[in-house]
């Protein structure tokens, strides 16, 4: 899929841009604008459009696009290109909260 093709903007196009022809394009494919064959049409149009938007908008998923990897693919994000929030493995009691990255300590007492 080609984001930009979808929206109808340039590759260098700015949020606002991008924003504006999701808008434009979101209110035109809109599928309750839609009766019949139509519609299925219409609401495959509507979801490529609102990926459009999500990858663009957004300047990580926007910056692998454009380098050549579709940020929604799970196809992609299986073969280990996509996020994994436990590749620095699991740790809940460290740093992350509270600024500082101490994490939190535990005192257990027994009477």
């Amino acid at each position: 899929r080609d984001y930009y093709k979808i929206l109808g903007v340039k590759r260098s196009a700015d949020k606002a841009t991008i924003m504006k022809a999701y808008r434009k394009m979101a209110h035109k494919w809109h599928p309750d604008k839609y009766d019949g064959p139509e519609k299925d049409k219409a609401q495959k149009m509507f979801i490529d459009i609102a990926a459009a938007k999500e990858v663009l908008s957004d300047p990580e998923k926007r910056a692998k696009f454009d380098n050549g990897e579709d940020p929604l693919d799970p196809e992609e994000q299986s073969q280990g290109h996509g996020f994994n929030p436990f590749q620095q493995g699991f740790n809940p009691f460290g740093g992350g909260f509270g600024g500082g990255g101490g994490g939190y300590q535990f005192k257990f007492k027994f009477n």
